[in-house]
């Protein structure tokens, strides 16, 4: 069997056959079956503790085009949600903090202006959104 290289390690890396096969685009089968020619011992069912905020973020996630990262992980209510130390986030908000060390005031937003964007660094919360914008309206006049 010829074993994609990308799917090759991330089993190594110790991801579950579920977390290979939403990064990878396989099905869990392919992962399992992958996973037992490689000779690695089966997976266990259920989601693996993530060490940070920012890695249960990472593993929810795919790194896209100039540096944004797509969703990939549970949404709820059609917004993107994080779990972690028995807390739940919205996807973007735990990547604010990740980025900014800090707990954002109000929504958060990517400021890149890709829908979806789930990127640390593309966060702005109100904030940064006002001072974006009266540095525009400095720079170029007028109200937006």
């Amino acid at each position: 069997m010829k074993i994609r290289a990308d799917v090759a390690e991330m089993l190594r890396d110790g991801l579950t056959n579920k977390q290979v096969a939403r990064r990878a685009h396989v099905s869990q089968m392919t992962a399992a079956i992958a996973r037992a020619a490689l000779g690695l011992p089966k997976s266990k069912p259920g989601q693996k503790r993530q060490a940070s905020l920012e890695q249960a973020l990472r593993d929810r996630s795919r790194v896209v085009d100039a540096g944004h990262w797509e969703w990939a992980g549970p949404r709820s209510n059609g917004l993107a949600v994080v779990h972690f130390d028995g807390r739940r986030y919205t996807a973007c908000r735990a990547a604010f903090v990740i980025h900014h060390q800090r707990a954002p005031i109000g929504e958060v937003r990517p400021g890149c202006g890709r829908p979806g964007c789930v990127a640390p660094a593309h966060m702005d919360d109100r904030p940064a959104r006002e001072r974006n914008r009266a540095t525009f309206n400095a720079l170029f006049g007028g109200s937006t």
